[in-house]
């Protein structure tokens, strides 16, 4: 299914692809991507799918770039931003004359955390690619000393770093921004969420990810950070703009698109795998959340893929 001579991303322990002999869920990678980092380097076309736990910005600097997410195809436009979470499985299909492009890779619960429109934060945690409405304010000059001083053992310069990064996607965030349909899940109202709350959903979202391979129950993670499961529920929902059982069964569905376009493991085995433990669960929930069965998906997906330039 994989072109081996096509070329790789460099090993990141913090990033999954779907040619790993032993994928993780994207729920797993949450407590496991905690940093921020910044690339800037020629875009890579590929010819598979990867994801991990971050909040992903692109900005290409000089032309643009084709990006399948969930098997849509998304134009990134030369000077524009892009940003999207990363969980949800993307590959390059087409770099065009780009030689330059910053890569964000910006932990969740930092994103989270700044002042930014509610709305915005609603759309990327629904799994929405949102995008720009015009040409951003940003230098290669920058992202170069972002570069150098998220790497500075001074933290107060690691500091000032991200905080002109928060201060970027704020002015992003006023500026105007479209977002792209990647997912039917359906959206929730805006609601501000108290530094407090998002501490313990940053506690719920990690032990959410240690444990992604068992059953979870509202009542064991609300039991996990030693809260009332109903309050739990609710502070879960205003800063995530999803239910738990939402958020989780998102991810898993999003690890299932990725393994049938891009694997030739049985479905039986993917949904054992995305930590469906009952078939008739695992089709119902499929269809439910992409709009067809998987068979049909697959079929579909790796059509597309291979007329793909």
């Amino acid at each position: 299914m994989v072109d081996t001579h096509t070329p790789r991303l460099p090993y990141d322990p913090h990033m999954c692809r779907s040619y790993d002999k032993q994928t993780k869920s994207p729920l797993a990678l949450y407590s496991e991507s905690q940093r921020m980092d910044i690339e800037l380097r020629a875009p890579l076309a590929m010819t598979y799918s990867h994801w991990h736990g971050q909040i992903e910005v692109n900005v290409p600097f000089d032309g643009d770039v084709e990006y399948l997410i969930n098997d849509e195809v998304v134009l990134m436009n030369q000077g524009y931003i892009t940003l999207f979470w990363a969980c949800t499985p993307h590959q390059l299909t087409n770099p065009g004359h780009c030689q330059q492009m910053a890569i964000f890779n910006l932990p969740m619960h930092l994103f989270l955390s700044w002042p930014l429109d509610r709305e915005l934060i609603n759309h990327v945690t629904h799994g929405l690619v949102i995008k720009s409405q015009a040409v951003q304010q940003l230098s290669i000059f920058e992202v170069q000393r972002w570069q150098h001083e998220l790497k500075s053992e001074n933290t107060h310069i690691r500091q000032l770093a991200i905080d002109e990064i928060a201060l970027m996607l704020k002015r992003f965030s006023l500026s105007g921004w479209n977002p792209v349909l990647v997912n039917n899940t359906s959206l929730s109202h805006k609601n501000g969420t108290s530094r407090h709350a998002k501490f313990y959903v940053s506690q719920m979202l990690e032990f959410i990810a240690a444990n992604s391979d068992k059953p979870l129950t509202i009542n064991d993670i609300a039991d996990h950070i030693k809260l009332n499961p109903n309050y739990a529920m609710g502070i879960f929902q205003k800063a995530m703009q999803l239910t738990m059982k939402q958020y989780i069964t998102t991810l898993r569905i999003n690890h299932v698109r990725a393994l049938l376009s891009d694997t030739d493991n049985t479905i039986l085995d993917i949904a054992m795998l995305t930590g469906f433990n009952s078939s008739s669960r695992f089709y119902s929930t499929f269809k439910k959340y992409v709009g067809m069965p998987p068979q049909q998906y697959r079929k579909l997906s790796q059509q597309r893929r291979h007329n793909l330039p």
